[in-house]
């Protein structure tokens, strides 16, 4: 997790996730949308944002173009591509697969973009139709389809394939099979991800992970890693228990979030497109609201005078800290015959630290900082 950033230095980024668009055409039952009577900003990120920004892109080792909408709303996001690809980065980004045409899988393995992965809930028609809306089954199905014909038809390499499959206690049921109709789509990676982003009632209940992890559930896992493995793909997943994290995996040391109003957040989920920027993360006391948090506009700013900011600074210091102690007491352990005893007492170590050392109040709650 060590970061590309020296304070001392000018900034470097190791990445960037941008919301082009809080845009979408699809209201999951698994997004804040599901969430009665709230009130979103949806826009599209500006040309003067994007002229903001560029400076630190050619500072920026990968752009990821994602957020709370849909990317492939925009018009131009083929150009978009190609202007993030001259800016000298890695481009990838995250769609719901419901859009694509086969005239735009032509363009988007043409434009150069490193990767593109395809969010997923489920298998059969049946349970992504429920979370997602009816037909988005099919059409995810033939988005995947198109941009694995149109790289064979133009013998590319890239875009590389990924699927972000949502685990919750019925979809997790036909993650087996789901890996397996992903065998003959030249797939580079499947990964599993937790419902992290909780905001209803009904998707608590849908966390995959507050329930009791069981011999059916490994066994399950166990499958979808031999269908990956017969499909040449690389099966993650993420954990089932809660992990001593230093930082989470969004890892805001390394890099931020840019929202599609121009606010340079440390992350996604600290900066929802609510009206009131306000955030509520279900816990084991119930529901707990907290202020989203950002730490400047690039309408005002550039990123690196915002990334450089005295506030956004002593932000990242307690991550910072935290992931030395971490490595530091890590460093013990070794790999002689009493390695599992010294990691034990490496973790008691950290965790007793860590009580002094907690992180900012706007990521206490969020479910990343559990691993999850």
């Amino acid at each position: 997790m060590s970061p590309l950033v020296n304070e001392q230095q000018d900034p470097r980024y190791r990445y960037l996730q941008i919301e082009l668009t809080s845009r979408c055409n699809l209201r999951c039952r698994t997004c804040l949308r599901a969430v009665p009577d709230i009130k979103l900003k949806e826009q599209d990120l500006s040309a003067a944002a994007l002229r903001q920004l560029q400076p630190a892109l050619r500072q920026t080792a990968s752009v990821h173009l994602q957020g709370w909408g849909e990317a492939m709303l925009l018009q131009d996001m083929v150009e978009r591509i190609r202007w993030f690809k001259a800016q000298d980065c890695m481009v990838s980004f995250t769609t719901n697969g419901s859009l694509m045409t086969k005239r735009q899988a032509a363009q988007l393995v043409a434009s150069g973009l490193d990767s593109i992965t395809f969010s997923m809930a489920g298998a059969a028609a049946g349970i992504q139709d429920r979370l997602r809306g009816q037909g988005t089954h099919k059409k995810l199905w033939q988005s995947l389809h198109l941009l694995h014909q149109e790289k064979l038809n133009q013998g590319a390499a890239n875009p590389s394939l990924a699927v972000s499959y949502l685990l919750t206690p019925e979809t997790i049921g036909e993650l087996p099979n789901a890996v397996k109709q992903c065998r003959s789509l030249g797939l580079n990676l499947f990964a599993g991800v937790h419902l992290t982003h909780a905001a209803t009632g009904e998707q608590e209940f849908m966390r995959l992970y507050v329930h009791s992890f069981n011999n059916r559930f490994k066994q399950i896992i166990r499958r979808a890693h031999w269908q990956a493995f017969l499909g040449g793909m690389r099966l993650q997943m993420p954990p089932f228990q809660p992990v001593l994290m230093p930082v989470c995996d969004k890892n805001p040391l390394a890099g931020c979030f840019i929202a599609s109003d121009g606010s340079v957040a440390p992350c996604v989920f600290l900066y929802p497109p609510s009206a009131d920027r306000e955030e509520q993360w279900f816990t084991e006391n119930g529901a707990v609201s907290v202020p989203g948090k950002c730490f400047g506009s690039l309408n005002e700013n550039s990123l690196d005078m915002i990334w450089q900011g005295s506030e956004y600074r002593a932000f990242r210091k307690v991550f910072r800290q935290r992931q030395q102690v971490y490595d530091c007491e890590m460093a013990k352990v070794g790999l002689d015959l009493d390695a599992i005893e010294k990691l034990e007492l490496a973790q008691h170590r950290i965790r007793k630290v860590f009580l002094s050392m907690p992180v900012p109040v706007c990521c206490r709650g969020c479910p990343k900082m559990e691993g999850f």
